[in-house]
């Protein structure tokens, strides 16, 4: 970090960047009951080339919307390769519970909490249902651990399905390290 801060300047790109201050996060640890939030939405089916079931709505209250979920979590938790077939299914424990009371005050002004987004596949033009919107899971941690670091649902790869905790401030704010130039 100190050899960043000894850069009066520094080119990204077109970009001129100075060097102000700099965030650390705290790592973070997740149990088998964790509230998450949406930073990006969640897409519970993979979109298929003429075919608009992508886009059809699942409530989220709804078991089928767990089980969506669940099902890409394993698909994808199998494929990358670093849990054996042993802890794979061990990993029976999984339910998204929606917040409530957030749903029915966006329903009350009239917002969406479920919306339907442009995705591009290898240059083609899909359309998929993305959701955005608190919740609880239940899972053992490493299924938690493995869902903030990568995601969760289909194309986190695109960026969808990305995740926070909520009511959690990791980051230490270091303010200036005060450099002189002359």
């Amino acid at each position: 970090m100190d050899q960043l801060f000894k850069m009066r300047d520094i080119m990204v790109g077109n970009l001129q960047l100075s060097p102000e201050s700099y965030e650390n996060e705290d790592a973070v640890t997740v149990g088998q009951e964790t509230k998450f939030l949406c930073i990006s939405p969640i897409v519970l089916l993979p979109a298929i080339f003429n075919d608009e079931s992508s886009k059809r709505f699942i409530s989220p209250g709804t078991d089928e919307f767990s089980d969506l979920l669940y099902d890409s979590t394993i698909s994808r938790m199998e494929a990358s390769g670093r849990y054996s077939p042993e802890a794979i299914t061990s990993f029976y424990k999984f339910q998204l519970v929606a917040d409530q009371d957030y749903l029915q005050r966006l329903q009350d002004s009239h917002k969406k909490f479920a919306r339907i987004y442009p995705l591009y596949d290898n240059d083609v033009r899909f359309e998929v249902r993305g959701y955005t919107f608190p919740f609880k899971l239940y899972a053992v941690t490493e299924v938690q651990q493995f869902i903030y670091e990568n995601g969760l649902g289909h194309y986190t790869a695109k960026g969808f399905g990305m995740l926070d905790l909520a009511n959690n401030d990791a980051i230490q704010r270091h303010e200036e390290k005060h450099a002189v130039y002359a």
